[in-house]
């Protein structure tokens, strides 16, 4: 790898992605630029690798952290990926809907769906609707207590969600991210978009000198944090901005153009 070669981590949602928006052109355009004068762009996100669309991957990413840093696949094959013991993802299903949760089950080629949908009304059952959208809705599984084969679990509330049980119950082994009330989102210690990173630029022989990232909320903070230039978006929580070196524009406001631009990536 050539010792000027960056690399630049992105966030999906919120940070150059929103659903029904999709990717802003500058943003495409900002990407394949850093393409051009030999620099990696990397989508990081909390989201599973059957999770990332294709129109995430549009702008041209060949490189993925995936699953909150549970998968990394480079060039589309899999170079690294942690999955949850099938009975402790099983024991976790059920406790949750015990709990008057929906969980979901996130793995690198499969989604698992709770059975109990029925408890989810009014926003939850929005939340669900909006965070699967139409490229996977005929691959989720029901949970039928089979075997599963998933990286993390996410959590979408109902009106009577015990979120204090669940958290005692798992506080040792994961590390939890609350989503706006609407999804608890459960990753396997010590996992994180960082340790992904750290897992990536290893690989790839890159020091930690040369890393970028991008993000807008809490589960970014790790990212922003580790690498040598960590920057939120303008759309991001204040209190996210005020711990992070950078700020940029909106994610639909040329925040990720004028960025790059300052950083002179391209």
């Amino acid at each position: 790898m050539n010792k000027n070669t960056k690399i630049i981590f992105f966030d999906i949602d919120g940070t150059i992605y929103k659903s029904g928006k999709g990717v802003p052109d500058d943003t495409c355009d900002a990407i394949g630029k850093l393409k051009e004068n030999g620099h990696i762009p990397v989508i990081c996100t909390g989201r599973s690798r059957k999770r990332v669309y294709s129109e995430h991957l549009a702008p041209g990413f060949n490189y993925i952290v995936s699953g909150a840093g549970t998968n990394i696949e480079i060039n589309g094959e899999s170079k690294y990926l942690y999955e949850m013991e099938s009975a402790d993802a099983k024991e976790m299903f059920n406790e949750l809907m015990e709990n008057d949760f929906l969980p979901v089950g996130e793995g690198y080629a499969d989604i698992f769906l709770g059975n109990n949908k029925s408890i989810l009304m009014g926003k939850y059952r929005e939340c669900l609707e909006n965070y699967y959208q139409e490229e996977i809705a005929d691959d989720l599984i029901i949970y039928t207590n089979q075997e599963m084969h998933i990286s993390k679990v996410s959590a979408l509330y109902s009106a009577t969600s015990n979120e204090e049980a669940i958290i005692e119950r798992y506080k040792d082994k994961y590390t939890f991210v609350n989503h706006n009330g609407h999804i608890l989102e459960m990753i396997p210690k010590p996992f994180s978009k960082a340790t992904g990173i750290e897992k990536l630029i290893e690989c790839l022989g890159i020091d930690r000198e040369n890393t970028y990232a991008f993000g807008d909320s809490f589960n970014d903070i790790d990212m922003l944090k580790y690498v040598k230039y960590g920057c939120a978006m303008g759309n991001a929580n204040e209190e996210l901005k005020a711990k992070v070196p950078f700020v940029t524009k909106d994610y639909d406001k040329g925040g990720i153009l004028e960025a790059l631009k300052k950083f002179n990536l391209i």
